[in-house]
């Protein structure tokens, strides 16, 4: 905000740049999984991602910032999707939501480095170097996925894990294409996937971005002080991913029952940040309710085993896709609204350059959120009990 002179309104709309794109190629990335091959998607999309890191690091305009965003995006969208596909050749059904239980937990691994450590490098080399140099690590990592990565067990001389997905090699653009209209006509597409965007749109909103404001403007804690409590978010939902999808995949066997459980104790832990401040939580209570929201958002890692067990098989890639489109847009605006909603109750002090909100304005904010979490709740109770296997018939 220093850099550019910019509103919280003018932030929130940077940040969602990130997820506006994630929506726009939601199905692009999708296709691409399906006809490039997870290999050649993950490192184009490591190598579009490490330069647009570098460039918003080096940016001497916001439009120029705006552009570094817009890569960034565009290379990580296909990242989850095309890691999700690999786990449909290398892993079988009833372990697909251990799987990504546990992609989540790399990815909150990386959440975790982006926030004390990230904040403690911003305050050791200034955040225009720290982006460049994630740009320069991501660059190596694209290097990496295009030497090491194999698309399936066949390419490295083993047996197939998931012969009746051999049909998938080779499959075209428009064939692929075709498949998306089934897969939204699908009424037992959208419950979960609207679930898991209300809540992922919540938790990506207050861990990304407004909860270290939060929590220093209102509980007056240092920056590396708040990062460290909002960090707690990210090891909840590191610990509990894995541990939803193992409970799903092997103990009950269930997909819904720990969805709808998951997303009620997600909005359970929303009501201290939209009480009054009579009955403000001490600090030491509210990081508990921040490691516990963790291991609630966990649930959403089902969305990708509800949504895949009733649509087609063939179209893995697609199915994934889709499911990421709902999610992030949600994220988008909802990233903005409350920025909007701060900006609205602003009383105009300002420190060093940055807008100060008051308790009153985050309390607004955050009820938008504690608002898309019960909506969800109620789609969560929606979802099709698949008892993780493919439900889908071919006239659906």
């Amino acid at each position: 905000m220093r850099a550019f002179s910019i509103t919280a309104a003018s932030l929130g709309n940077l940040i969602a740049i990130y997820p506006y794109v994630f929506a726009a190629m939601a199905l692009v990335a999708g296709s691409l999984a399906d006809t490039l091959g997870p290999r050649l998607t993950l490192a184009l999309g490591a190598t579009t991602m490490g330069l647009g890191a570098a460039l918003f690091g080096l940016a001497p305009t916001f439009g120029v910032a705006h552009g570094g965003r817009l890569l960034v995006g565009l290379g990580a969208s296909v990242i989850l999707i095309s890691w999700l596909s690999l786990s449909a050749e290398w892993f079988r059904p009833d372990e697909f939501a251990t799987i990504s239980g546990s992609t989540q937990t790399v990815g909150s691994i990386g959440a975790l480095v982006a926030s004390t450590p990230l904040a403690l490098l911003v305050e050791s080399i200034g955040w225009r170097e720290t982006f460049v140099l994630i740009g320069a690590v991501t660059l190596g990592l694209g290097l990496a996925a295009l030497f090491f990565i194999r698309d399936k067990p066949e390419a490295m001389g083993l047996p197939a894990i998931n012969p009746e997905r051999q049909g998938r090699a080779g499959i075209s653009l428009p064939e692929v294409l075709r498949g998306i209209p089934p897969i939204m006509a699908n009424p037992r597409t959208w419950p979960p996937v609207l679930a898991s965007a209300g809540v992922y749109a919540g938790y990506i909103a207050f861990f990304g971005l407004w909860g270290v404001p939060y929590l220093t403007q209102v509980y007056g804690l240092s920056r590396i002080q708040a990062a460290n409590v909002i960090s707690l978010l990210a090891i909840g939902l590191g610990v509990g991913a894995p541990v939803v999808g193992w409970i799903s995949d092997r103990w009950r066997r269930r997909r819904r029952l720990p969805f709808v459980t998951l997303i009620a104790i997600y909005a359970l832990c929303w009501t201290p940040l939209v009480l009054p401040p009579d009955f403000r939580l001490p600090m030491e209570q509210l990081a508990i309710v921040f490691f516990i929201m963790g291991l609630a958002s966990a649930g959403v890692v089902l969305v990708w085993s509800c949504v895949r067990e009733v649509n087609d098989p063939e179209r893995v890639g697609i199915t994934i896709g889709f499911c990421n489109l709902p999610m992030f847009l949600a994220f988008a605006l909802l990233q903005w609204v409350m920025g909007v909603i701060l900006d609205a109750g602003w009383t105009g002090l300002i420190s060093a350059g940055a807008r100060i909100y008051p308790p009153e304005a985050y309390r607004a904010a955050f009820t938008v959120c504690f608002g898309t979490a019960l909506v969800a709740l109620i789609l969560a109770c929606l979802v099709t009990e698949t008892h993780c296997r493919n439900v889908w018939q071919p006239h659906e």
